[in-house]
């Protein structure tokens, strides 16, 4: 994945009556990466957004879309983003297929195939002739990101997208965004209150709280243990041998011997190395598990259980 980035927020500041909304927020987002925002309810993550697409001011602070300044060259800038920013804007009176139709004339370069492209790609074939009166909230989020990624955008973002969509348009949704960071380079930003979504779905999470940057961390990282690390039981025998191996293997792993094998603190990538150890010592093993932290454990554990949007 490249480290180029597609976006740069520098010292990004918003107050409101002496109240400071986001406090100096600093990150980076390169291309092909799935990005998450988290943060409880106020913590700031809609007015950073709203800020990012030119949708409120800044009080301080820049933000960078491929070298262009929101602040400075706003249509330049816009040119490279797709987005929905709480809920898509469609016209009701009109049919799927004429919303995306009206969008792409005041975009120059879109063709019809492009427009029959983003339609099979959310999977609205069947209904796209429509009315949008006619469409579920799940069908309309599909229009709209279908209206958001019409001009081959170089980020989208996205403020919660999974709303109203069931459990397979989700899925569907998530492997499109995973598609569209992979093998398009497309820097994908989300924001959302499904933990377990934006853990299978996301590269990297910023979390921030009282408008300040809390962290950015790997997803991997976080639910291996926050520190890279994971509690690993393995079931092994015989028990006295096995523990021995580990512990030469891992002298800082606190190895704990227990019936039918034992368990060991270990960074996350060094577990096949400790099996390989374990198997050339001509220890049977029967299993090895990790019992790694979810996304919404480590959420939780940052915020001090704050509530999430």
């Amino acid at each position: 994945m490249s480290q180029q980035p597609v976006v740069q927020l520098r010292q990004v500041t918003k107050r409101i009556g002496g109240k400071t909304l986001v406090d100096h927020l600093s990150f980076d987002v390169p291309k092909g990466e799935v990005f998450g925002f988290l943060g409880p309810n106020g913590a700031g993550k809609t007015t950073t957004i709203r800020m990012m697409v030119g949708l409120i001011s800044m009080s301080e602070g820049e933000v960078l879309v491929n070298g262009l300044s929101v602040n400075k060259e706003f249509e330049r800038a816009m040119k490279h983003v797709g987005a929905i920013v709480e809920n898509p804007e469609l016209y009701k009176f009109l049919t799927g297929y004429q919303n995306l139709v009206h969008f792409a004339r005041m975009i120059p370069g879109i063709s019809g195939e492009r427009i029959e492209q983003v339609i099979r790609l959310v999977k609205l074939e069947n209904r796209i002739h429509d009315k949008v009166k006619t469409y579920s909230l799940g069908m309309r989020q599909r229009l709209g990101v279908a209206q958001a990624i019409l001009h081959k955008p170089d980020v989208l973002i996205l403020d919660e997208p999974t709303n109203g969509l069931d459990p397979e348009g989700i899925r569907e949704l998530r492997d499109y965004l995973r598609h569209l960071a992979k093998e398009e380079g497309t820097a994908v930003i989300v924001s959302s209150h499904l933990l377990s979504e934006m853990e299978l779905m996301c590269d990297r999470v910023a979390i921030i709280q009282n408008g300040k940057l809390v962290d950015v961390r790997q997803v991997r990282d976080m639910v291996a243990g926050g520190d890279g690390q994971a509690q690993v039981t393995v079931l092994a025998e015989p028990a006295a041998l096995a523990a021995s191996v580990a512990a030469k293997a891992v002298p800082n792993g606190s190895v704990q011997e227990q019936p039918g094998g034992f368990t060991v603190s270990v960074d996350y990538g060094d577990i096949p190395a400790l099996v390989r150890q374990l198997v050339l010592a001509e220890v049977s093993v029967y299993g090895v598990k990790a019992a790694s932290k979810t996304l919404e454990d480590q959420f939780l554990e940052m915020t001090r259980g704050g509530q999430i949007e």
